[in-house]
Parts: structure tokens; C-alpha cells; sequence
């Protein structure tokens, strides 16, 4: 089934992915990242590189859906930012990196929460 008129998925308009999504980043994302994704933390005072700016505009050209998924189920090197692929299944991470592009980057998903376009 399609959203009328725009071709996506119904996926896309699944309040449930994107309130898990939201729950997982307020419990594990928000202390390093912010509520609202701006980096603007305690943390991003002791942590060298910062976490982290999904508002910025530069993170909303550099950091697709792919990578973002990447990053969050195997961490990135040198960085604060953690492997989560033991902690979260697939369909959750792809859930909290939906949030973060829907609601905090404003951007429009790629791909729904299990992985098809």
C-alpha cells in the first residue's frame, strides 16, 4: 500500500517505527547527541571529536541513510560512538536512524525500518 500521491511505503507513515525510534534515541542517544540532535551537551564538552550535530547542515548532506546505519550498529573508530549491533536488533537501529532523518535532520527516509525501498 502507498501513501496517496507520494509513493512511499506505508512504512514511512508508521507512527510505531517512529515512536520506537524515538524511545531508543531518548535512552540511549540523547545524552551524547541532545534532544534535539544538536550535539549540544556536557558531553560534547568532554568528548574530542564532539558527537555529532544531526541539525547541521553539513551532517544532513554527508551523512546518508546508509552510513548512518553503519555507524550505529558498528560504532565509528575514533570517535565515543559505540558498536550498538549487540545491544539493538537491525530493525531497531534502523528505527532510531529513521527518527533521527525524519524528525531532528528533517529529512525524508530512504528506505523503511526493515531494510526495503
Amino acid at each position: 500500500m502507498l501513501i496517496s500521491g507520494l509513493g512511499l511505503p506505508n512504512a514511512f507513515a508508521d507512527p510505531a517505527n517512529l515512536e520506537t525510534g524515538r524511545d531508543i534515541f531518548y535512552k540511549h542517544c540523547k545524552a551524547c547527541h541532545g534532544d534535539k540532535g544538536d550535539g549540544k551537551t556536557f558531553a560534547a564538552n568532554v568528548l574530542n571529536p564532539p558527537p555529532k550535530n544531526f541539525t547541521a547542515e553539513k551532517s544532513k548532506k554527508e551523512l546518508t541513510e546508509e552510513r548512518m546505519i553503519e555507524s550505529v550498529t558498528k560504532g565509528r573508530k575514533g570517535t565515543a560512538m559505540m558498536p550498538w549491533k549487540s545491544n539493538l536488533t537491525q530493525k531497531e537501529i534502523r528505527a532510531v536512524v529513521y527518527y533521527i532523518r525524519k524528525e531532528l535532520m528533517q529529512l525524508e527516509p530512504q528506505m523503511n525500518t526493515d531494510g526495503h525501498r
